[in-house]
């Protein structure tokens, strides 16, 4: 009987990942509408709310529109699969951006993004108590479109945070572990399989509520600096443990992808261990009243990027460097603490977990990235930060109003027209969440760059969780 059980689950496993596969495949983590990945572990979350069962089309348009996802619950679908510890996520996010001013000529570019995540509980799924907070989580992406800043301004912080990459991609399949221990005194985390470092490391939901590349995802000084992944996934392992008080340590350890590896004809696919070296981070920090206390959110963390691999200088001399970091310091705080003002409205995102994130009131954040060797990187200084209003408006609780600043000052090493010389750029932007599984977000950005006309960028991102 017990076997009859199981045979079942995992032919409505297979059946909803060939379903899920076939209709949209992936963009990046989200954090704009009701909550989909537990932010420590990137687990797909059950949704569990009081979402309409029906299909969309079969529901009055208020209830519609008051519902977490686009679809619906699709029936009995959405709550049968998570009770069989299955849980899907299928999103979409467009950047549109024109230049106005400036830049080498004047045009537009629109870029788009598919996201489809699964995450699978193993313990739900087989009902085996040594399975008990495994998770199997498989991410894809699917980029489309044109990039500003590619064919217009030939900058280097990318005004469309989305563009690269422009195919399907395998973004993650991993193994994951979350539990705590010490009769609750900490919490343990880790991952193994096919990663990405920016994932776990340098990166906050703060970031992503920006569309220029230099704030979103993951302060792009880094990438600048060493070789550190994100969209291509690699073989990789990392941990983290927690106490009570969310004082943290974390350390990750990847490979370092061959061209061919992170190829866009691999689609993320090229498994062998051939690599060009390894990548080993490690960050400390403290989140300070991440919980429901109601005080005042806090942040501040550092760390090291490390590389073993074959550096070329950037001076295109052909010689090598055989080791390259880069050290950060990232920080953030409220600094006026407005309380909660949500109400029962059914159009507002329910938040439990990171109930922090709810409270009305003006947050300050920044980020330094320095690499030591001006030799081997590209960008050895590199600093951002802003200033968030999260509910500007006591009747529009999810909404948040950012500016935000980047500087990235070229090393002394690059071509004469990049030698002392910087890139800069402003981006103010304001995110309109019209409900739990939709929000648009106009911005102007003002790009400073040594290669092209200081430009006025006006954009839009926009994102619908299904």
């Amino acid at each position: 009987m017990q076997l009859e059980v199981l045979m079942k689950k995992l032919f409505l496993l297979f059946f909803t990942y060939c379903f899920c596969t076939i209709s949209v495949v992936a963009l990046q983590k989200e954090y704009f509408s009701q909550p989909v990945y537990d932010e420590a572990t990137g687990v797909p979350l059950p949704q569990d709310d009081s979402d309409y069962d029906n299909f969309a089309w079969n529901v009055p348009f208020s209830e519609w529109y008051e519902g977490g996802h686009f679809f619906g619950g699709l029936g009995d679908l959405r709550s049968d699969f998570e009770n069989v510890g299955f849980v899907p996520v299928v999103s979409y996010v467009g950047n549109f951006a024109g230049n106005a001013i400036g830049g080498n000529s004047r045009g537009v570019a629109h870029c788009g993004a598919f996201q489809i995540a699964a995450g699978l509980d193993l313990y739900k799924l087989t009902e085996i108590k040594s399975l008990k907070g495994w998770n199997l989580v498989n991410v894809w992406n699917y980029r489309f479109g044109d990039s500003l800043t590619k064919k217009r301004l030939g900058n280097t912080f990318s005004v469309q945070q989305i563009y690269g990459n422009q195919t399907m991609m395998l973004q993650s399949l991993y193994l994951s572990y979350a539990n705590t221990i010490v009769g609750g005194e900490y919490d343990v985390m880790f991952k193994i399989g096919r990663i990405s470092a920016g994932d776990n490391f340098l990166t906050k939901p703060i970031y992503w509520l920006y569309q220029n590349n230099a704030f979103n995802g993951n302060p792009v000084g880094v990438f600048n600096q060493a070789r550190f992944s994100d969209v291509a996934s690699t073989w990789g392992a990392m941990g983290r443990i927690t106490d009570s008080e969310g004082r943290y340590f974390k350390a990750g350890v990847y490979q370092i992808n061959t061209p061919k590896q992170n190829s866009r004809d691999m689609h993320g696919l090229e498994w062998s261990m051939k690599c060009e070296g390894v990548n080993a981070n490690f960050e400390l920090g403290w989140d300070i009243n991440h919980d429901d206390s109601g005080k005042s959110p806090a942040n501040i963390s550092v760390g090291i990027v490390s590389d073993w691999y074959n550096a070329p200088y950037v001076d295109a001399s052909g010689r090598n460097g055989t080791y390259n970091c880069s050290i950060y310091l990232q920080a953030d705080y409220m600094i006026w603490n407005m309380g909660y003002i949500k109400n029962d409205n059914p159009r507002y995102i329910v938040r439990d977990k990171d109930k922090y994130r709810d409270i009305r009131g003006i947050i300050l954040w920044g980020v330094f990235q320095y690499c030591p060797y001006d030799e081997l990187a590209k960008m050895p200084y590199f600093v951002n930060g802003g200033i968030l209003f999260n509910a500007p408006f006591e009747s529009r609780a999810d909404d948040v109003l950012c500016f935000g600043f980047a500087y990235g000052k070229y090393s002394d090493e690059m071509p004469s027209k990049y030698r002392d010389s910087h890139e800069a750029v402003l981006e103010l932007n304001y995110k309109f969440q019209l409900n739990r599984f939709m929000f648009v977000q106009p911005n102007i950005q003002y790009v400073m760059t040594p290669v092209a006309d200081n430009a006025v960028v006006f954009g839009m991102q926009y994102g619908i969780n299904f």
